[in-house]
């Protein structure tokens, strides 16, 4: 493959903003041949729509291409339907058992809480003081179980997310396999304890009467806590700094749900999600073998100019959205809701009260090239 590589993504400026690679490759071909991780990559809004949507043709449950796969890592991640649906209503009836007013309410009182703490400081790291301590607040008490120990909790959840680009770094692999099971023991110690009434007691519950297996719910509670933490907290740090580079007059705040998902559109940190062809098929008029893989560029797809007008600028205003920032078909992004809540509430406390806040230093990336995130970012209010 001529031009950029998978491995440009890798490159400290493309972790940031990953745009002009994307732009490249798209101009080729929304669907293009990688030979370097033998896949293709989808660029194109309307192909990766079509992968996201179609799990007859695109499997998220890889042993429908032979591929075995450990009872650890079945979960609402990775079940295609029928398997899937049972667990996936299971969780949403969860959602509806958690008390989502009261769960707002201590967002806002746990954001005031962390900004008394740093409004006094020339500047500070907003991954560390707020991003990940209240994202982690949030999740626990939408499960509604105890509090976990986030000096515990987030290393092993950053070291599963490495995990997911071991295409790329394959040394990330059996870290994260490891820090999947140190949490899935801590999943565990949930099934057995008194929890107040919401999400978590609730599905374990109705668990064996919807026909979920317990491994599985097992390990999509832990999902739900992981990827919940993670691409809440990646958020937010993604879409400050995106709001930061605007200068202080042309800002607004993104304190509705109209412009919390233009943002999601603009600087989600979600930018991969990958399939595997069940059938041979045709998509944006390649031919994609059986068995093969496709990786669909979400960032690349929500700039696509054939499905948004002026793609490459935040239109607080752009409706429709049909933005795939939280994904589209039965993998759906469940927390959608959630997230759009903790970021409306984070967005639009920090556009009122701090109009003029700014960057104080260009931001250390990770090295993710699947969910994009930063070491840290440093901000004055």
């Amino acid at each position: 493959m001529a031009g950029a590589t998978i491995w440009s993504l890798l490159e400290p400026s493309a972790l940031l903003d990953p745009h002009p690679i994307y732009r490249e490759w798209y101009g080729r071909s929304p669907v293009l041949w990688s030979p370097e991780i033998e896949a293709w990559l989808i660029t194109g809004y309307e192909e990766a729509f079509t992968a996201l949507r179609d799990a007859e043709r695109f499997c998220q449950d890889w042993r429908r291409v032979g591929v075995d796969t450990p009872a650890s890592l079945l979960s609402l991640q990775t079940l295609d339907p029928p398997e899937h649906t049972r667990i996936r209503h299971l969780m949403l009836e969860g959602f509806k058992a958690a008390d989502l007013e009261a769960l707002e309410h201590s967002i806002r009182a746990a954001l005031d809480e962390s900004l008394a703490e740093v409004e006094g400081a020339d500047d500070f790291d907003f991954v560390t003081k707020i991003a990940e301590p209240l994202t982690l607040h949030a999740v626990t008490r939408l499960l509604g179980v105890p509090h976990v120990a986030p000096d515990w909790f987030v290393p092993r959840s950053h070291t599963i997310v490495d995990g997911m680009d071991s295409s790329l770094r394959p040394e990330c692999y059996e870290p994260g396999v490891q820090a999947r099971a140190e949490l899935s023991a801590l999943v565990g110690e949930w099934f057995d304890a008194p929890l107040p009434e919401g999400f978590t007691a609730h599905v374990v519950r109705r668990a064996k009467e919807a026909g979920v297996e317990r491994d599985v719910l097992h390990n999509s509670l832990r999902v739900v806590l992981q990827a919940g933490f993670q691409t809440a907290s990646r958020f937010l740090t993604a879409g400050l700094y995106a709001l930061l580079r605007i200068p202080p007059e042309l800002r607004r705040p993104v304190d509705n749900d109209l412009a919390v998902n233009e943002l999601v559109r603009f600087a989600s940190p979600v930018h991969v999600e990958s399939r595997a062809c069940v059938e041979d098929t045709v998509l944006g008029g390649q031919q994609i073998r059986k068995g093969q893989i496709v990786s669909m560029f979400l960032g690349a797809a929500n700039r696509d100019p054939r499905a948004f007008d002026a793609p490459d600028a935040a239109r607080w205003d752009r409706t429709p959205n049909r933005h795939l920032g939280f994904g589209r078909g039965p993998h759906a992004c469940l927390g959608a809701q959630v997230a759009t809540v903790i970021a409306r509430i984070v967005f639009g406390t920090l556009g009122h009260r701090y109009p003029n806040a700014r960057l104080v230093a260009e931001p250390h990336p990770r090295p993710n090239v699947t969910e994009h995130g930063m070491f840290e970012l440093h901000v004055a209010l």
